[in-house]
């Protein structure tokens, strides 16, 4: 949990391949939304909804890939708030089945979004402010949420601490990642906070000194 900040963060690692997922709220007013809802959060996240007395604005997907939205359905029978998603990527969650690469144990069920995120968007839910970063290249539609006042951005699969995000999938650009990340991400001061979709924090200072994938001279 951050601590001196009115903003809070709350995370979970759950799920078959421990994905992330995030509330943010801010700890006077309650107001919040959820970042990602991967298989085996619903509950948790509803729980701690309710235990702190939140009042959740809506869940922003980063991409669309299963280990990120599988929980969505479940948690839409607790919470009746919207979803957002970048247009490019609601094909996956209409056809989860259909785009999932892996053959899977549990069953994925279909939903639309209800709105779209764009790049470089404002968004303010109560107190909470922040803007969308449309990162392609882990997936069409990706995107990082950048919360400029608290020096933190929560990056999905694009950025990981000492890592990046797979390319190899549909939809995956080696070249419009590295762009993505040099272009959106590097960009924002050293000491930002990075949430990442899998892993440990980072910060985007660390990542542009010893990323191995980002560093000039070892690009893949």
């Amino acid at each position: 949990m951050r601590k001196m900040r009115l903003m809070e963060i709350y995370s979970i690692e759950v799920g078959p391949v421990l994905t992330m997922s995030y509330v943010v709220y801010d700890k006077l007013t309650k107001d919040a939304i959820i970042i990602d809802v991967p298989l085996q959060s619903h509950r948790l996240l509803y729980d701690f909804i309710k235990q702190k007395g939140l009042k959740v604005h809506g869940i922003l997907l980063t991409h669309s890939h299963w280990d990120h939205t599988a929980d969505v359905p479940e948690l839409m029978k607790l919470l009746n708030v919207p979803i957002y998603i970048h247009q490019s990527d609601e094909y996956r969650l209409l056809e989860p089945k259909k785009y999932s690469v892996f053959e899977l144990s549990f069953k994925l069920l279909p939903f639309p979004a209800d709105k779209y995120l764009k790049d470089a968007e404002e968004l303010s839910f109560g107190s909470l402010q922040f803007s969308i970063l449309h990162t392609p290249g882990h997936t069409e539609g990706s995107i990082c949420i950048y919360f400029k006042n608290d020096k933190t951005v929560f990056s999905g699969d694009t950025l990981f601490n000492m890592s990046v995000g797979r390319t190899d999938l549909l939809g995956g650009n080696w070249d419009t990642l590295y762009n993505s990340i040099k272009n959106k991400l590097l960009v924002l001061p050293d000491t930002t906070d990075v949430y990442c979709g899998h892993g440990e924090s980072t910060t985007i200072g660390l990542e542009r000194q010893y990323n191995p994938f980002l560093i000039e001279n070892t690009l893949l």
